[in-house]
């Protein structure tokens, strides 16, 4: 598609510009575990899907959506696994 580096500023002006010359079914907004999923999801239902993020994709985490989606890592991080173990009893 271009001569620049996949993941450069150039680069990503370059298919900003593609994405405004189609015409899509659905526009996910975050590129975060959730829209990667709802845009994946789209996507096999045979939309044509579009998918943006504010910076790359998969960067962040999803602690500020509906946490559906919570893998108890932070409680890892902090020494509190008991927080995890229950975490994990709730999912089954």
């Amino acid at each position: 598609m271009s001569d620049f580096p996949a993941f450069s500023a150039a680069a990503r002006h370059e298919h900003l510009r593609a994405l405004a010359g189609e015409t899509w079914d659905l526009l996910v907004v975050g590129g975060g575990i959730t829209g990667a999923a709802a845009a994946r999801d789209a996507a096999g239902r045979g939309l044509r899907v579009a998918l943006v993020d504010a910076g790359d994709l998969a960067r962040g985490t999803s602690s500020r959506s509906s946490r559906l989606i919570h893998g108890g890592l932070r409680y890892l991080e902090t020494g509190t696994l008991k927080l995890d173990f229950d975490a994990s009893a709730e999912r089954r």
